[in-house]
C-alpha cells in the first residue's frame, strides 16, 4: 500500500458539502513531507518577482516564541504585541556559515509555519538562544 492510497481511494462528498480530504492529522502527514521535500519551497525572503519587488517580506525582527517540547516545533510566537497561534510546520532547515569564524558564524535552526492564516518564517539562534522573524508571504 502507497502513502498516497487514502487520496486515490478518496470519494468527495456532494459540491454543497464541505469536506476535508484527510480525517486525521496523522493522515495528512505523507502528503505534507511530500510537499516539505519539494525544490519549489524556499525561505520567504528570498523569494523574488520580476517587476514586483519580491513575493515574500524580510522582516527580521526579534520574536518570543512558545516551544512545544513533545513534538519539538514551535507553538506560537509573540510579534508586534500579538500572539500568533501556530497551525502548521512547512519546512524546517539550517543555515551554518562561517562555523571556522567566530566573529562571522552563523548557526541558525528555521521553520516556516503556518499561523492565523498567514506563512511565516522563524530563525532559532544557536549561538544566543534568540529567536527571529525572518520574513513573511504576501
Amino acid at each position: 500500500m502507497s502513502r498516497n492510497t487514502p487520496i486515490k481511494r478518496y470519494t468527495p462528498l456532494a459540491a454543497e458539502r464541505a469536506d476535508d480530504l484527510f480525517s486525521s492529522k496523522e493522515g495528512r502527514a505523507p502528503v505534507i513531507e511530500d510537499l516539505r521535500r519539494t525544490p519549489w519551497f524556499v525561505s520567504a525572503s528570498e523569494l523574488e518577482h520580476p517587476g514586483d519587488g519580491g513575493l515574500g517580506k524580510r522582516i527580521d525582527e526579534p520574536v518570543a516564541v512558545s516551544w512545544d517540547a513533545q513534538r519539538r516545533v514551535p507553538a506560537a510566537f509573540a510579534w508586534r504585541s500579538r500572539v500568533h497561534d501556530i497551525q502548521t510546520v512547512v519546512q524546517t532547515w539550517a543555515v551554518e556559515r562561517a562555523w571556522w569564524d567566530a566573529a562571522h558564524a552563523v548557526s541558525l535552526r528555521c521553520w516556516r509555519v503556518i499561523a492565523d492564516g498567514g506563512t511565516y518564517d522563524l530563525a532559532f539562534d544557536r549561538r544566543d538562544g534568540s529567536w527571529a522573524l525572518l520574513g513573511m508571504l504576501d
